[in-house]
C-alpha cells in the first residue's frame, strides 16, 4: 500500500516509525508547509517531499494518508482527501474548534470512506480485562487527570492554534471514559487564567477542572495542568465497590485499599495496533474496521470543547 503523510512533527514521526516497519507499506509522499521539513522527512523515511496535499495526491496516488498536523490546520486537508476518495487516519484532536470538525463529519456522511482517528488508549490490551472487571463491579466514580509539563512547540501555547490542553491532550481521557462509561454531560468547569513569566507568549489555561456525569449517572472529574516539569499523572481512575482501577498507557492497576496491589502491564504499542487496524480496514473497504471512526471521535471532541467553553 502506498502511504502519504501530512505533517512533520513528533506524532508524524511516531506513526512513521510504525509504518516503516510494515512490509505491506511503502512511504511515497510527505507534506509540510515547510519544504525543508518535508524534504528532511522524505530523506529519512523514503518517498518525495511536497508542500501541497493536492499535488501529493495527484503525483503519488496514495492508498491511504496519515494527517498529523496542528489542530488549527484541519479542514481543507480533509476536504481534499474526501474529494479524492482517499482513506485517511487523522490524529486527535479533530480541530481546534467544533465547527470545522462538524463540517468534515457532514462531508464524510455522504461517503463510505474509511477514516480512523488516533485515540490511542482504545488500542491498549488491558481494556478487555478492564471491561470484564467493570462488568463484575460497575463503576460508581471516575477521576481523570492529565498533569504534565508544557510541551515545547510554540503553537501549543496558543489556544487559537491548539485549542487548549483539554482539547489537545486531555481529550484522550475524555475519550477513554466515554468508551468505558457511556456518554457524558458537562455539569461545570473552571479554568485558572494566569500569566507565566517563563512563557511570554502564554495563551492557554494552565489549569482546568471539570465535573461531568457519564452514562446513567456516574459522577466524574477531569483535571488538566501543564505547570509541572514532567508527567506526574496521566490516568483514568474508576472507583467500584471494593476496588479502584487505574488505567494509564503503561498499565492497569487494581487496588482495594487493603489487599496487595495488582498491576498488569500494557504489552502492545498502541500506535502499531491502531495503524494496523486502520490499514486492514482500508484493505477490506470496511469503514467500521477502525478502532475509532470520525463520528465517534466527534462525540469526544464535542465534550472536550464543551468543557473548554464551560470553563470560561
Amino acid at each position: 500500500m502506498k502511504i502519504g503523510i501530512v505533517g512533520t512533527g513528533g506524532v508524524a514521526t511516531r506513526h512513521l516509525g510504525v509504518l516503516s516497519t510494515l512490509p505491506t507499506c511503502a512511504l511515497v509522499g510527505h507534506v509540510s508547509a515547510s519544504a525543508a521539513r518535508a524534504e528532511a522527512q522524505a530523506e529519512r523515511w523514503g518517498g518525495r517531499a511536497y508542500t501541497d496535499v493536492s499535488e501529493m495526491l495527484e503525483c503519488e496516488s496514495p492508498d491511504a494518508v496519515w494527517v498529523c498536523v496542528t489542530p488549527d490546520r484541519h479542514g481543507s486537508l480533509e476536504a481534499a482527501l474526501i474529494a479524492s476518495g482517499v482513506p485517511f487516519f487523522v490524529e486527535k484532536p479533530l480541530s481546534n474548534d467544533l465547527a470545522t470538525a462538524e463540517r468534515i463529519a457532514a462531508e464524510l456522511d455522504a461517503t463510505r470512506l474509511v477514516v480512523g482517528v488516533g485515540y490511542k488508549f482504545r488500542a491498549l490490551d488491558i481494556l478487555p480485562r478492564t471491561r470484564a472487571m467493570l462488568g463484575e463491579r460497575p463503576p460508581q466514580l471516575a477521576i481523570g487527570a492529565w498533569h504534565d509539563a508544557t510541551p515545547a512547540p510554540a503553537w501549543w501555547r496558543d489556544e487559537q492554534r491548539s485549542g487548549g490542553q483539554l482539547v489537545e491532550q486531555a481529550t484522550h481521557l475524555v475519550d477513554l471514559a466515554r468508551v468505558l462509561l457511556g456518554e457524558p454531560r458537562v455539569v461545570a468547569a473552571t479554568a485558572w487564567q494566569q500569566p507565566r513569566p517563563r512563557h511570554p507568549d502564554w495563551g492557554i489555561a494552565p489549569a482546568t477542572a471539570a465535573l461531568l456525569v457519564f452514562g446513567a449517572g456516574i459522577p466524574a472529574t477531569v483535571t488538566a495542568t501543564c505547570l509541572l516539569e514532567g508527567p506526574l499523572a496521566i490516568r483514568l481512575q474508576l472507583i467500584c465497590e471494593g476496588r479502584q482501577l487505574t488505567i494509564t498507557e503503561k498499565y492497569l492497576r487494581i487496588e482495594t485499599g487493603r489487599n496487595p496491589i495488582e498491576e498488569i502491564a500494557v504489552s502492545v504499542d498502541p500506535f502499531l495496533v491502531e495503524d494496523e487496524a486502520f490499514l486492514e480496514a482500508v484493505r477490506d473497504g470496511n469503514p467500521h474496521g477502525v478502532l475509532c471512526d470520525y463520528a465517534d471521535a466527534l462525540a469526544t471532541h464535542r465534550v472536550a470543547v464543551a468543557i473548554r467553553s464551560a470553563s470560561g
